[in-house]
């Protein structure tokens, strides 16, 4: 039982014995002032009149006064229980929101675990099928070569056609890898930068003018502009690299024979900023914002017969915030799409690049790189680079 319960209680009691005495008083107020003859004596035993009336009205009060604290008790309690309940009610309705968006945040998991499960079978599927593809090219590629041992009984030309095809799927499937491991070393952290001072508008016009050869096998036009002949700025000269390249890459690909390729550097306040624009097939609005991510490409009906694993953009994005800088890509479908990087211009201590010297004593690495980002370019002959790598071998 209750404090509450407990109180009205006693305060029925107390009712109860009051309303019996204004009774007992009642009736003997009634006896004295109609002089009831009940045989015993009056002045004995009944209270005067006077004093009979005194302790009714005092009696009355006090009845009067319990029941209105009475009143006043129950009403308290009656609000306080309200707001108890309210209280509770309140909590209820929190614990059943917080319960709510409990279930609401494993729904929203497991649809993200179920587009992520069927974005890594998408990518699994790919990525088998770009392993597959310059696997089976290879082992074609050897099969013509042993049916052919004896060389005086062999055209040199197709032998070193079945060479050059070897050794550029060879390059796709370094390039497969390279993108896997840099993916795997971003997710965990553990991709590390080497910074060195150097010309960067160099530096990218040196890898513009190594995919011209690329770019004037599928006819179409780059060109490379600057509003500064120097910026000086700490950069990963092999990431900057990777990053062009990419860029560059998807370009030719998805721009059809004819179109353009515009590669500008400029100078913004502390900022440089690389555009590569081109003139192809676009990407389309809802897709923009998805580029960036792992395993996304753009819709294969937009990209039939172009392969790819969708790894490219999201490890560029990741060596460009690597560089504390930020890239973003503005498109309409047919009609082209630009890429826009803006790097910090910082420096750091130590040894200046000296830029020209670096890229012509790296001009093999760099051409080798070229050859591992342009190898799903099918179109274009292999020749070509081991041309350019032996005069570039030549010059130095």
């Amino acid at each position: 039982m209750g404090k509450r319960q407990v109180v009205n209680v006693y305060i029925r009691i107390i009712n109860i014995l009051l309303i019996a005495a204004l009774l007992a008083l009642n009736l003997c107020y009634f006896i004295e002032s109609k002089e009831v003859n009940i045989g015993f004596s009056r002045s004995g035993f009944f209270v005067p009149i006077e004093h009979i009336s005194l302790i009714t009205v005092c009696f009355s009060l006090i009845l009067l006064l319990i029941d209105i604290t009475n009143l006043i008790t129950s009403h308290y309690f009656y609000k306080k229980e309200k707001i108890q309940e309210k209280i509770k009610l309140i909590e209820y309705q929190k614990a059943i929101d917080v319960q709510y968006k409990l279930l609401e945040k494993i729904a929203s998991l497991y649809d993200d675990t179920v587009k992520c499960t069927n974005e890594k079978s998408e990518f699994f599927y790919n990525m088998s099928h770009e392993l597959k593809t310059p696997i089976t090219v290879i082992l074609g590629a050897i099969q013509l070569i042993e049916q052919n041992r004896v060389p005086l009984e062999y055209d040199r030309r197709k032998f070193s056609k079945h060479i050059a095809t070897i050794k550029q799927n060879c390059y796709r499937l370094l390039r497969l890898i390279n993108n896997m491991l840099d993916l795997s070393r971003i997710e965990s952290g553990y991709i590390k930068s080497n910074m060195v001072n150097c010309n960067i508008v160099y530096l990218i016009e040196e890898i513009c003018q190594s995919v011209i050869p690329y770019s004037d096998q599928k006819s179409i036009t780059l060109e490379f502009d600057t509003m500064e002949e120097e910026i000086i700025t700490a950069v990963d000269v092999d990431k900057i690299e990777r990053i062009i390249l990419n860029l560059l890459s998807n370009a030719i690909k998805y721009t059809n024979p004819g179109g353009k390729i515009s590669v500008v550097v400029s100078r913004e306040g502390e900022n440089v900023n690389i555009s590569v624009q081109d003139t192809g097939i676009g990407i389309p609005e809802d897709k923009q914002k998805s580029v960036f991510e792992r395993y996304q490409q753009v819709d294969s009906s937009l990209t039939k017969g172009i392969d790819g694993c969708g790894l490219g953009l999201s490890i560029v994005k990741s060596f460009v915030e690597l560089h504390g800088g930020s890239i973003k890509v503005k498109s309409e479908p047919d009609m082209g799409s630009e890429f826009k990087i803006s790097l910090p211009i910082k420096l750091v201590e130590t040894t200046d690049c000296d830029t020209s010297k670096c890229v012509k004593d790296n001009q093999r690495r760099i051409i080798e790189a070229i050859n591992i980002e342009f190898s799903d370019i099918y179109h274009i002959a292999a020749e070509n680079s081991i041309q350019v790598v032996n005069s570039a071998a030549m010059n130095r």
